[in-house]
């Protein structure tokens, strides 16, 4: 990935560079009640292939803060598709006054709320008359690195 900006606060972009990495496919793992397991790994999987339909739109941002946790920490990566049409209640990189930033956008009459998963940040909300709020992408993916999945955060 080769860094293309970097923002004060909240991000890193990088461009997309494609390249093949195929990783064995272990196949469908059971998230319900436990299945046989494959006997023999057959199958292969190339992540870019899998998280970026469009390369040439597609940017790799890196996170900061914690304000979408616990679904994004700062060190999350997050796939960030500029042709992909926004609408309400998608996860959105949003560049407003001079920042960006992930929330959930909701569109109303006459503002837009950007809505974190946190509860302990707030709800930011904008009337026309405010500021530009422009929806720069939208995130397809988010892939987690260096997290400790535990339950009992």
């Amino acid at each position: 990935m080769k860094k293309i900006n970097s923002s004060d606060k909240n991000f890193d972009f990088y461009s997309l560079e494609m390249s093949e990495l195929e990783l064995p496919l272990a196949g469908e793992v059971n998230c319900g009640f436990p299945s046989p397991a494959d006997d023999f790994l057959q199958e292969s999987i190339d992540l870019n292939k899998l998280l970026v339909k469009h390369p040439e739109a597609t940017f790799y941002a890196v996170s900061r803060g914690y304000s979408l946790a616990p679904l994004v920490y700062p060190g999350s990566i997050l796939v960030i598709d500029r042709s992909v049409e926004w609408s309400s209640d998608l996860l959105a990189c949003c560049y407003i006054d001079g920042e960006f930033t992930v929330k959930w956008i909701e569109k109303l009459e006459d503002k837009v709320r950007l809505i974190p998963l946190n509860k302990d940040f707030p709800v930011l909300e904008y009337s026309a008359d405010q500021a530009e709020v422009l929806i720069w992408g939208i995130v397809t993916s988010i892939v987690n690195k260096n997290v400790r999945l535990s339950r009992l955060q």
